[in-house]
């Protein structure tokens, strides 16, 4: 077989050009989504306006394994006259969080929860459950305040999404990281596409 021709060489060239434009563009794409991807809560027991009529524990189900961090990870329940009815500290056990609890008299319950999520950001919510126990059902007093959690005196903090915990690279190094790949590819990209314009004027002359 005799060489290629200058056009073969330009629609071979342009083709791996256009072959490195797609796997920079979805690289970075990519990146990007990995870099803003939390963990997200999946299953709670009770669940979000759920009507119970016994409850012994609020167990909270992730999209992955927590970070152990510590005084993360927590789960508080406040319940009628904004009384705490957690019994002890939240444990975490791989990507869920269980906070043992007894219920007081029947009304509505909010959980708040913090967790460590496995990209090393806290992340937070807040939801309700409805409580309605049988008659005679025994109803506990609560306390004042939550025995172990540091969630309540949290809230008038920034948002725990707004800083990253040592332990872990933080948002913005990471998206400075994604951008700079991003960039080198374009370059890259850039200087084949002007090279393979070079070759298609030689060829021409």
């Amino acid at each position: 077989m005799g060489a290629p021709t200058g056009a073969a060489r330009r629609v071979r060239g342009r083709g791996t050009v256009a072959a490195l434009i797609v796997a920079a563009a979805v690289g970075a794409f990519g990146g990007a989504q990995a870099a803003s991807a939390h963990d997200s809560l999946v299953s709670a027991t009770p669940s979000a306006d759920e009507t119970v009529s016994t409850a012994s524990e609020v167990e909270l189900t992730f999209s992955a394994n927590l970070l152990g961090a510590d005084g993360g990870n927590e789960v508080i329940v406040v319940g009628p006259g904004s009384r705490h009815y957690e019994t002890d500290c939240t444990a975490l056990a791989g990507p869920t969080l269980t906070t043992p609890v007894q219920l007081g008299p029947a009304g509505e319950y909010q959980v708040t929860w913090r967790a460590v999520s496995s990209d090393g950001h806290p992340v937070s919510g807040t939801y309700a459950f409805a409580y309605a126990p049988a008659a005679g059902e025994p109803a506990a007093s609560g306390t004042e305040t939550s025995p172990c959690a540091k969630v309540a005196a949290d809230q008038s903090a920034p948002a725990p999404d707004a800083t990253a915990p040592a332990s872990g690279p933080s948002g913005l190094v990471i998206g400075l990281a994604v951008g700079g790949v991003a960039v080198i590819a374009v370059g890259v990209v850039v200087f084949l596409l002007v090279r393979t314009r070079r070759e298609d004027d030689s060829d021409d002359e």
